[in-house]
Protein backbone atom coordinates (compact mmCIF):
# COMPACT_ATOMS: atom_id res chain seq x y z
CA UNK A 1 0.00 0.00 0.00
CA UNK A 2 2.79 2.43 0.91
CA UNK A 3 4.54 1.64 -2.38
CA UNK A 4 1.40 2.41 -4.39
CA UNK A 5 0.90 5.66 -2.49
CA UNK A 6 4.51 6.70 -3.14
CA UNK A 7 4.08 5.85 -6.83
CA UNK A 8 0.90 7.92 -7.01
CA UNK A 9 2.56 10.94 -5.39
CA UNK A 10 5.59 10.56 -7.68
CA UNK A 11 3.30 10.42 -10.72
CA UNK A 12 1.40 13.53 -9.64
CA UNK A 13 4.68 15.40 -9.04
CA UNK A 14 6.15 14.41 -12.42
CA UNK A 15 2.89 15.22 -14.22
CA UNK A 16 2.70 18.62 -12.56
CA UNK A 17 6.29 19.44 -13.51
CA UNK A 18 5.63 18.31 -17.10
CA UNK A 19 2.50 20.42 -17.27
CA UNK A 20 4.42 23.48 -16.14
CA UNK A 21 6.74 23.11 -19.15
CA UNK A 22 3.81 23.51 -21.56
CA UNK A 23 2.80 26.98 -22.76
CA UNK A 24 0.01 28.53 -20.64
CA UNK A 25 -3.63 27.93 -21.54
CA UNK A 26 -5.84 30.69 -22.87
CA UNK A 27 -7.95 32.63 -20.37
CA UNK A 28 -11.19 31.10 -21.69
CA UNK A 29 -10.01 27.69 -20.51
CA UNK A 30 -10.34 28.82 -16.90
CA UNK A 31 -14.12 28.79 -17.27
CA UNK A 32 -13.95 25.05 -17.96
CA UNK A 33 -11.84 24.02 -14.96
CA UNK A 34 -13.63 21.54 -12.73
CA UNK A 35 -16.51 20.98 -15.16
CA UNK A 36 -17.29 17.62 -16.69
CA UNK A 37 -16.93 18.29 -20.38
CA UNK A 38 -18.80 15.35 -21.79
CA UNK A 39 -21.34 12.65 -21.11
CA UNK A 40 -19.70 9.25 -21.66
CA UNK A 41 -17.54 9.45 -24.75
CA UNK A 42 -15.05 6.95 -26.13
CA UNK A 43 -11.35 7.06 -25.38
CA UNK A 44 -8.87 5.16 -27.51
CA UNK A 45 -5.12 4.81 -27.20
CA UNK A 46 -2.14 5.68 -29.38
CA UNK A 47 1.63 5.27 -29.27
CA UNK A 48 3.01 8.78 -28.92
CA UNK A 49 6.57 9.53 -29.95
CA UNK A 50 8.52 12.65 -30.68
CA UNK A 51 6.99 16.07 -30.18
CA UNK A 52 3.21 16.39 -29.97
CA UNK A 53 1.06 19.19 -31.41
CA UNK A 54 1.47 21.12 -28.15
CA UNK A 55 5.25 21.28 -28.63
CA UNK A 56 6.13 18.81 -25.86
CA UNK A 57 8.19 15.62 -26.21
CA UNK A 58 6.04 12.58 -25.47
CA UNK A 59 6.29 8.82 -25.08
CA UNK A 60 3.88 6.00 -24.30
CA UNK A 61 5.15 5.58 -20.75
CA UNK A 62 3.81 8.98 -19.72
CA UNK A 63 0.20 9.75 -18.80
CA UNK A 64 -0.75 11.97 -21.72
CA UNK A 65 -3.84 12.71 -23.78
CA UNK A 66 -4.61 13.99 -27.26
CA UNK A 67 -7.80 16.02 -27.74
CA UNK A 68 -9.86 16.96 -30.78
CA UNK A 69 -8.80 20.12 -32.63
CA UNK A 70 -11.78 21.88 -30.99
CA UNK A 71 -9.91 21.73 -27.66
CA UNK A 72 -6.40 22.52 -28.93
CA UNK A 73 -6.32 25.54 -26.60
CA UNK A 74 -6.20 23.11 -23.65
CA UNK A 75 -2.55 22.19 -24.29
CA UNK A 76 -0.91 21.59 -20.92
CA UNK A 77 -4.16 21.07 -19.04
CA UNK A 78 -4.27 18.30 -16.46
CA UNK A 79 -7.27 16.00 -16.86
CA UNK A 80 -9.04 13.54 -14.58
CA UNK A 81 -10.30 10.73 -16.80
CA UNK A 82 -12.85 8.27 -15.39
CA UNK A 83 -13.98 5.10 -17.09
CA UNK A 84 -14.71 1.47 -16.38
CA UNK A 85 -15.02 2.31 -12.67
CA UNK A 86 -11.42 3.58 -12.55
CA UNK A 87 -9.70 6.96 -12.75
CA UNK A 88 -6.41 8.28 -14.10
CA UNK A 89 -4.77 11.65 -14.62
CA UNK A 90 -3.26 12.79 -17.93
CA UNK A 91 -1.73 15.95 -19.40
CA UNK A 92 -2.87 17.20 -22.82
CA UNK A 93 0.22 17.23 -25.05
CA UNK A 94 -1.26 16.47 -28.46
CA UNK A 95 -4.18 16.88 -30.85
CA UNK A 96 -6.12 13.98 -32.38
CA UNK A 97 -7.45 15.15 -35.79
CA UNK A 98 -9.64 12.04 -36.16
CA UNK A 99 -11.25 12.29 -32.72
CA UNK A 100 -14.80 13.45 -32.15
CA UNK A 101 -15.23 16.71 -30.24
CA UNK A 102 -15.06 15.21 -26.72
CA UNK A 103 -13.13 12.01 -27.49
CA UNK A 104 -9.66 11.46 -26.05
CA UNK A 105 -6.73 9.49 -27.39
CA UNK A 106 -4.67 8.32 -24.41
CA UNK A 107 -1.11 7.06 -24.11
CA UNK A 108 -0.80 3.35 -23.27
CA UNK A 109 0.17 4.20 -19.67
CA UNK A 110 -2.97 6.29 -19.14
CA UNK A 111 -5.30 3.94 -21.03
CA UNK A 112 -4.13 0.88 -19.06
CA UNK A 113 -5.19 2.58 -15.83
CA UNK A 114 -8.75 2.29 -17.17
CA UNK A 115 -8.76 -0.89 -19.28
CA UNK A 116 -6.44 -3.36 -21.01
CA UNK A 117 -5.02 -2.12 -24.31
CA UNK A 118 -6.66 -5.12 -26.00
CA UNK A 119 -10.10 -3.55 -25.49
CA UNK A 120 -9.06 -0.71 -27.79
CA UNK A 121 -11.73 1.66 -26.52
CA UNK A 122 -13.37 2.57 -23.20
CA UNK A 123 -16.27 4.89 -22.37
CA UNK A 124 -15.05 7.83 -20.28
CA UNK A 125 -15.91 11.15 -18.70
CA UNK A 126 -13.16 13.76 -18.38
CA UNK A 127 -12.69 16.87 -16.30
CA UNK A 128 -10.05 19.60 -16.37
CA UNK A 129 -8.28 19.80 -13.02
Amino acid sequence: MAGKLATLFSFIFVTTVAAMAVPPKRQTTLKLVGQELNDRTPATWFNPSGVGACGVSENGGEHIAAVSPAFRNLCGALLAVTGNGKCTVAVITDVCPGCGEFNLDLSPAAFQDLAPLSTGKVEIVWTIL
